[in-house]
């Protein structure tokens, strides 16, 4: 009796497969013979599932963001307001080593999407995404700071331009800026927004 595949899971290997690739060799070394290798299936069964590179990495860009976006959620439970807010935030910086790496792969990611329309635009649909969560915790925290301005886009692309900023450093220079630096730097930025509801990391 033949094996029943799963093809949404087969899918998710093959993407997990790529991100370790880009991860030790960058875009260049992530071919699909070599994601293949990693994922431990031939190359025909990559073409089954892909329509060839750009649509592995495709896939594979949807599948860090869903993973951010899963542990945020979970990290979210019983909180709101400010510290929801907080939370999130602090759930999107690149403090542990797992973290690094995945700014490190993010910032080949941009620079390979510089030439690549398709690339570019799941970036962007995966950027439109996590600003309209960042705006519903926003609204949420106003609120419980009565505060009416600005404009909860404003503060989330903010927010994005800091947390994109302090990722780049940490994927040129993963030792020199501390986990304490850029909790800091987000208290800092939240605070500017009136945002002052302390939470623990």
């Amino acid at each position: 009796m033949s094996k029943i595949v799963n093809h949404s899971e087969r899918r998710i290997e093959i993407a997990d497969a790529c991100l370790r690739v880009v991860s030790r060799a960058g875009l260049s070394g992530a071919t699909t013979r070599e994601i293949a290798k990693e994922a431990g299936v031939s190359h025909g069964v990559i073409a089954h599932y892909f329509n060839g590179k750009n649509d592995i990495l495709r896939a594979a860009l949807q599948r860090s963001y869903q993973q951010l976006a899963a542990r945020i959620d979970t990290n979210l439970s019983g909180l709101s307001g400010t510290q929801a807010l907080r939370r999130a935030v602090y759930d999107a910086l690149p403090i542990d080593q797992e973290d690094k790496i995945g700014e490190q792969i993010e910032l080949a990611f941009w620079a390979y999407a510089l030439g690549n329309a398709e690339l570019a635009e799941e970036r962007w649909r995966s950027y439109s995404e996590w600003r309209r969560a960042l705006e519903l915790l926003i609204r949420s925290a106003q609120a419980q700071e009565h505060i009416s301005e600005p404009e909860p886009s404003l503060v989330a692309e903010t927010i994005i331009c800091t947390l994109d900023g302090l990722g780049a450093q940490v994927a040129l220079y993963p030792d020199r800026i501390t986990a304490e630096r850029m909790y800091a730097i987000m208290d800092a930025t939240l605070a500017g927004f009136g945002f002052v509801t302390n939470v623990n990391t």
